[in-house]
């Protein structure tokens, strides 16, 4: 239902004494800080052929902690694309960054990011980038590995004994390349050590997020995630589903197929012989790979994915345990209750 103007007006004005509050604590929290030297300075490179919001996604979040406002100024918190001077570096979607930072000390940063390209570009960066890399490990400073920077961090042999979050589009590369080193594809984010890697996309805000709530406080992460968030709708979104699902992956592409289709209908509207005749399998084949692929049924897995957007619901929204029970394909709030304290040892209730 749209909102009259009225209401729309009182919205707006609730978000900007929302800003102007973490303002203020902030501005209160600072003025006994006598060194105001930044709280948070990264320093990043580009391969050819980067990721667009990967980029975006560090430096919007930091443009928001980084002043008071939308005055967008990197007071607090500041950013550099680093580089040869002059150099610029062509996106995946054509446009090109220039670098605005030689290769200085990179002591002057507390993190390096390196934003890896298209695969087959990866040996195209400048030799210099690979070197400062090394330089910046010889002299502690945390480096983090974003999309398939994870792939660069490899090569370079900064990730070994780590585990590292690799997106699932790249997960077999990454395993053929570097079948030594432990992977994870559901993380947004891994921090081990000195290193952290990203799978990219919307996983970068849920890791600028965590270093300015680390380094910069409660109020400007929460600042943040107020400014990068969508307006306060009646129902989630179809984004906001999708982050509440869990997808799992299987090397055998008809069960990944699976996968997807039932949780992205978030487990409703989905049988395990309806979901067989959709990826060209018997019901018994079925049945048979993806217990095999995933370690349960295929009945046990639907049931399990609604009871995870189930308490998704239940943890970040103000439904009721009724309306949740028949937004997830339950008869009533008690058959929900039920099958949610098997599942995670306690009533719907104890979870808000």
């Amino acid at each position: 239902m749209a909102l009259d103007a009225g209401e729309d007006a009182s919205r707006r004005e609730l978000g900007s004494d929302y800003v102007t509050w973490l303002d203020g604590l902030w501005s209160q929290r600072l003025s006994s800080v006598p060194d105001r030297r930044p709280e948070l300075t990264i320093g990043i490179l580009l391969w050819p052929g980067f990721p667009m919001m990967s980029l975006t996604g560090i430096v919007e979040s930091l443009r928001h902690a980084g002043d008071f406002g939308d005055n967008s100024q990197p007071v607090h918190c500041r950013w550099f694309v680093v580089g040869d001077r002059g150099a610029a570096v062509a996106a995946s979607c054509g446009l090109r960054v220039q670098a605005d930072l030689p290769y200085v000390n990179p002591t002057d940063f507390d993190y390096l990011v390196a934003i890896g390209g298209l695969l087959p570009q990866l040996r195209a960066a400048s030799s210099r980038h690979r070197d400062y890399l090394r330089i910046a490990d010889s002299a502690g400073v945390p480096i983090i590995g974003v999309c398939t920077g994870v792939f660069v961090l490899a090569q370079e042999g900064l990730l070994a004994g780590r585990k590292v979050a690799v997106h699932p589009f790249h997960r077999e590369d990454f395993h053929a390349a570097f079948p030594s080193l432990r992977i994870s594809s559901r993380d947004d984010f891994l921090a081990d050590g000195d290193r952290i890697t990203v799978p990219g996309g919307v996983s970068i805000l849920s890791l600028m997020t965590d270093l300015i709530r680390t380094h910069c406080g409660a109020d400007r992460a929460a600042k943040v995630v107020h400014q990068l968030s969508l307006a306060n709708q009646p129902a989630t979104s179809e984004f906001d589903r999708a982050r509440a699902s869990n997808f799992r992956y299987s090397a055998d592409p008809r069960i990944q197929q699976a996968v997807v289709i039932i949780e992205s209908r978030m487990g409703q509207d989905a049988t395990p012989d309806d979901i067989a005749t959709r990826v060209g399998l018997s019901s018994r084949q079925f049945g048979r790979l993806f217990k095999e692929q995933i370690g349960m049924t295929p009945k046990r897995f639907i049931l399990e994915t609604r009871l995870r957007y189930a308490r998704w619901l239940v943890e970040n929204t103000q439904r009721s345990v009724t309306e949740i029970a028949y937004e997830t394909g339950f008869s009533d709030c008690a058959h929900l209750a039920t099958a949610f304290k098997a599942k995670f040892g306690k009533p719907p209730t104890h979870c808000r």
